[in-house]
């Protein structure tokens, strides 16, 4: 079966009530595990962008100081800790950089991590995501630096189990022709599990990857109005959830 992880990551600005609600959401949709995003604002935002001013519920802010009050807090991690126990949904930390994944290890027990699609050219990421991780996914898009990664942490057959690429479109959402979906056949020949980010507006496209026999499919979720047109509702999260299996079904 391929899992379906839900991305919840989206536009939260660390607002609790609505972290809480989506968490109940993925839950409630099946989802294998969730995906939670943590950045370090001053090391990801281009200087020419740090200090323009923006729209918040802040009010109007430089877009840097949006930025650092909308990433998760140690407060918010708590209760995010506590709720996901609970409920016992698997998470998954995706950092953009080693700042951020040394705050995932000293504020959460996480055992999987997720190297973001922004880090594909960080080999200092990617080494700190194999070196204080148990399972690493890791984006698939530098070859020359995945193939390094391979050779140093993952060469042995058994310990390659604990690692995954995975891959994804640079745009959010892509275009059709943007997909290369023919990527996922040459990240398997790594001898590795492979699982796709999908990033498209419509469920269709997506749900065609079951039949290349991915691992996991990871989809976003959100509110029922989104910013983000590739975010999907609770609802539409949940039609993706019953395609996938209706397509796992004809694929035999």
């Amino acid at each position: 079966m391929i899992k379906l992880y839900a991305n919840i990551s989206i536009g939260h600005e660390n607002d609790w009530a609505q972290i809480e609600a989506r968490i109940i959401a993925a839950a409630q949709c099946n989802a294998d595990a969730l995906v939670m995003s943590k950045s370090t604002p001053h090391l990801n935002i281009p200087e020419h962008k740090k200090y323009v001013s923006i729209n918040s519920k802040w009010g109007s802010l430089p877009y840097i100081d949006v930025a650092k009050r909308s990433e998760l807090d140690e407060l918010t991690v708590r209760k995010f800790n506590k709720l996901t126990e609970q409920i016992g949904i698997p998470v998954i930390w995706s950092i953009t950089d080693s700042e951020a994944g040394a705050w995932v290890k000293e504020n959460t027990d996480a055992d999987v991590v997720k190297a973001h699609f922004d880090s594909s050219d960080d080999e200092e990421t990617l080494r700190f995501c194999a070196e204080n991780f148990s399972e690493f996914i890791c984006p698939g898009h530098n070859e020359e630096l995945v193939d390094t990664i391979i050779q140093k942490y993952y060469k042995n057959l058994t310990h390659r189990e604990k690692f995954s690429l995975y891959h994804t479109t640079k745009k959010f959402p892509p275009t059709i022709e943007e997909l290369n979906l023919d990527k996922i056949e040459q990240l398997k020949t790594k001898k590795c599990n492979v699982g796709y980010e999908a990033r498209c507006e419509d469920i269709f496209p997506d749900c065609a990857v079951v039949f290349k026999n991915v691992n996991f499919i990871e989809k976003f979720l959100g509110e029922e109005e989104e910013f983000n047109t590739a975010v999907l509702t609770p609802k539409k999260f949940y039609d993706f959830f019953v395609n996938m299996n209706q397509l796992e079904i004809a694929n035999g």
